[in-house]
């Protein structure tokens, strides 16, 4: 197998910012991914994306996204190099300047592709779960009685105790990217417990036309989360999808029960140590696999 190593004919990476939006655009449709519009904005505007600029003038060569938790927690997403560029160094030039940029001892997480894994586990990352994409016509089935709690809509006034309960079970601040959810998502839904305030969230949001994400998903216990996934997908006309830890019981079968077939695999991966945060058993689903 062909190593890659980086052609110095290309110019040096380059902080993107959201007048790159189309360029970002581009790039994913030539690898034969989703343009995913809104999720490039909301990336651009709440993330650092790095890219290398195409020799040839046709755009960009390649991009990665650098998302900051905390000073020592941060995730990888979106990494993409051009189809024309392919095993010339690009995407290992990438992902060194984002480590350096991450900073000495952080914590950098992310969701690989079979495609992009013998990359990272050169670059020293290590597998820490599965996830699978659950992908169909939500079939919706009946909510048991008798439990705490209701299930809404949220409106602007929930923002402040989504982000605490959020920050609770995360074990970091995601409220610069969550911040942005209400312009994002299509909808937000909240599981609001009259004894205990706002106890989980979800939302809902268009990566494509026909498709809608569920995430995050975060939830006291199975049972809210699945009132909280099924809320939001009753208002859905397109397919939901929803990634999950498939060896975590629970969640997965009810999801395969209500018509979301598993549909592809990625393992999430670190480089650095893994440190205990937050309440991680509340987290049943990512913001986006750009987003780990």
């Amino acid at each position: 197998m062909p190593t890659e190593s980086r052609d110095d004919a290309f110019p040096p990476v380059r902080l993107l910012s959201p007048a790159d939006l189309d360029l970002c655009v581009a790039l994913s449709i030539d690898r034969g991914w989703l343009p995913e519009k809104a999720k490039w904005s909301l990336l651009l505007a709440g993330s650092q994306t790095f890219g290398i600029d195409a020799p040839d003038g046709r755009g960009l060569a390649g991009a990665v996204v650098l998302t900051r938790w905390a000073a020592d927690y941060a995730s990888v997403g979106m990494m993409l190099v051009a189809s024309r560029y392919q095993r010339r160094g690009l995407g290992k030039a990438l992902m060194e300047h984002l480590l350096a940029a991450a900073g000495a001892g952080a914590t950098v997480t992310l969701f690989a592709t079979d495609m992009g894994r013998p990359l990272y586990e050169k670059l020293g990352f290590k597998p820490v779960r599965r996830n699978v994409s659950f992908v169909g016509k939500f079939k919706p089935g009946r909510v048991p009685a008798a439990l705490p709690g209701t299930v809404r809509t949220a409106t602007a006034a929930d923002l402040p105790a989504i982000l605490e309960a959020d920050r609770a079970a995360f074990g970091a601040d995601r409220g610069h990217i969550l911040g942005r959810l209400p312009g994002f998502a299509d909808r937000i839904a909240i599981l609001d417990d009259p004894a205990h305030g706002i106890t989980g969230y979800a939302a809902a949001w268009r990566n494509h036309v026909t498709s809608t994400v569920i995430g995050p998903l975060v939830a006291a216990d199975q049972e809210a989360a699945k009132r909280l996934v099924a809320h939001l997908a009753a208002g859905v006309t397109t397919t939901v999808r929803l990634d999950l830890d498939p060896d975590r019981e629970g969640l997965p079968g009810w999801a395969n029960a209500h018509g979301l077939e598993p549909a592809a695999s990625t393992l999430v991966m670190a480089h650095g140590e893994i440190v205990p945060r937050g309440t991680p058993e509340r987290l049943f689903a990512p913001i986006s696999v750009a987003l780990a």
